[in-house]
């Protein structure tokens, strides 16, 4: 049933890079260090129908490695930027002045960080990400990357950040895991500096009974991976570190053709999410135990059919709080 998975280990090589970006000679993210990496992170991949993906005792994300998913990230990252209203939601205006420090954790290829360094080019912006698909050379000044394990601590002194954002990191955190990552955010955030997080909730709201099947058995298969219901405990979790002004709100995308905010960027949405899903697939399978052909017709079926019959649509939350 599906593919095979045979399994080797890529080890990132200690040397500078001279391109602006990871090279694109194969669909593969090279694992080569940039100046800005941590020279003890090497990252373990397997190919699964492929396509790399991380071995699961270095980390529990189970998305690829590669310039496709890369690809997807980059529209993901524009998407968001329409659906949300913008790259943030926190009041950057008042926090932040000349000097000030901003991290991006789980920065992917570097879109959101590289955005804010030009909107910001009197503070200082660092990004951060297990695996090094971000620029090494075409981006503003103040725009810094740097490769690290969050699980293993933010690599960062004490008080020092005025603002910190993490956008869809429940792929990559599992639950007993969230406080202890939230604490150490909270060790270097500034007194008065705020922490922004934006996730996706994994199960889509208002779907038909193929879609409500297909995502009990995702979510069945995917619960040792990471927290499900991560969006019920957020908040809670926030206020028992002690963080302040705790504020949570949704916003809404609607899949398929259906509703006001259709249009293109729903389509672009709706695609994306299915891009997604398949980037997955591989991984997901045999835990679901659905073969090819049954995974196809219930895809077929959910987004060519229910999501506009039912009105399907996704939820992002966004938890702001501030550390007093």
């Amino acid at each position: 049933m599906g593919n095979k998975i045979s399994h080797r280990i890529i080890k990132r090589k200690n040397a500078f890079r001279t391109n602006s970006y990871p090279s694109r000679d194969s669909n593969t993210i090279s694992t080569g260090y940039n100046d800005s990496s941590n020279s003890q992170l090497v990252p373990q991949l397997k190919t699964v129908a492929g396509r790399p993906y991380f071995e699961e005792n270095f980390s529990t994300y189970i998305f690829p490695a590669d310039w496709e998913e890369a690809d997807r990230l980059q529209a993901l990252h524009f998407s968001l930027k329409h659906i949300l209203d913008g790259n943030y939601s926190a009041p950057l205006s008042n926090i932040i002045k000349p000097g000030s420090k901003i991290l991006d954790i789980g920065c992917g290829p570097g879109h959101w960080s590289f955005e804010i360094a030009q909107e910001y080019p009197y503070a200082e912006v660092y990004g951060i990400d297990i695996l090094s698909s971000f620029p090494n050379k075409i981006k503003p000044k103040n725009c810094h990357f740097k490769t690290c394990d969050i699980l293993e601590g933010l690599p960062f002194n004490d008080n020092e950040f005025d603002y910190i954002f993490m956008r869809h990191m429940v792929a990559s955190i599992k639950a007993y895991q969230w406080f202890s990552v939230l604490k150490d955010i909270k060790r270097v955030l500034k007194s008065g500096g705020i922490i922004e997080s934006v996730e996706l909730n994994c199960t889509p709201h208002s779907i038909g009974p193929v879609h409500t099947q297909f995502m009990k058995l995702c979510n069945d298969a995917m619960s040792d991976a990471f927290d499900i219901d991560l969006k019920l405990k957020f908040e809670p979790m926030f206020k028992d570190l002690g963080f302040q002004n705790v504020t949570f709100t949704s916003k809404y995308i609607s899949l398929g053709n259906w509703g006001a905010n259709a249009g293109k960027i729903g389509q672009i949405w709706t695609t994306n999410t299915v891009q997604m899903a398949e980037a997955v697939k591989s991984i997901l399978l045999p835990h679901m135990k659905l073969t090819d052909d049954e995974w196809d017709r219930m895809f077929k079926t959910m987004y060519f059919d229910e999501v506009d019959k039912y009105r399907s649509y996704q939820e992002h939350y966004i938890v702001l709080a501030t550390k007093v």
